[in-house]
């Protein structure tokens, strides 16, 4: 459209500009030219729009169907089960402690009402007086002990479990887990950024020696290079600089 439109403004300035040379006849074709380049410009912007739109909604369905793609990886109905698995195990879990302390009553029940004689747990000793050895399976007392009565297991006493406190680890170690994980992730950039300031110090030392004291002693450390030494020789080389200006 462009040329056509030059070719136009150029043909009306010159019949401005007195050139009777020009024809009314070539005026009038030019504008027609300049109307006919226009409308396919418009039409070119057209079609453009509208080719993009068909690609903006092609790619609009391809993005909906790979969300649905992705989202029939884990479903409700995964979760669902997997909430109802989790329910299942905590309710072993009760099931188990509970069961866990009738055995344990169950044994203290019987020791008790049997000849076996009652172990009482030392509460102090004199220095230098041997450690009390307890039985592996026996049953005691103390005034200090819940109840004031246990079982002896493996030379130790054991009172009931508590549910409470096992059922709250049970649900903690998912995100027990999850920071133990994090702690490692962190443990290990640590650990890389000490190599990368350890290498900096075999290979540029005056960059190395830019970085801050928190970052350059465990590089130090990790190669064995003594931090009161080095801090020493560092010293005296500023002095040494600093003199010489």
């Amino acid at each position: 459209m462009t040329t056509a439109a030059d070719a136009l403004a150029t043909l009306e300035e010159r019949v401005r500009s007195d050139d009777d040379t020009v024809t009314p006849e070539e005026v009038e074709h030019a504008r027609g030219l300049a109307r006919f380049a226009e409308l396919r410009k418009v039409a070119a912007e057209r079609r453009a729009a509208e080719e993009r739109e068909q690609r903006l909604a092609a790619e609009r369905e391809q993005a909906l169907a790979d969300a649905r793609q992705i989202l029939t990886e884990v479903t409700d109905d995964d979760v669902a089960a997997a909430v109802d698995a989790a329910g299942e195990a905590m309710a072993k879990l009760r099931e188990t402690v509970r069961a866990r302390n009738d055995v344990l009553a169950r044994a203290l029940a019987l020791l008790q009402a049997s000849p076996v004689q009652r172990v009482t747990q030392q509460t102090g000793r004199t220095r230098g007086e041997p450690l009390p050895v307890y039985p592996d399976l026996g049953h005691g007392w103390s005034s200090g002990h819940r109840g004031g009565t246990f079982l002896w297991l493996n030379g130790r006493p054991v009172g009931p479990l508590d549910e409470a406190a096992l059922m709250d680890k049970a649900r903690k170690m998912p995100a027990d887990r999850d920071a133990e994980e994090q702690q490692a992730r962190q443990e290990a950039a640590a650990a890389r950024l000490i190599e990368q300031h350890a290498a900096l110090y075999r290979t540029d030392r005056a960059a190395f020696e830019q970085l801050p004291a928190v970052r350059r002693k465990p590089a130090l450390d990790s190669l064995g290079v003594d931090w009161d030494a080095y801090s020493e020789r560092r010293e005296q080389e500023l002095l040494r600089q600093a003199k010489e200006r």
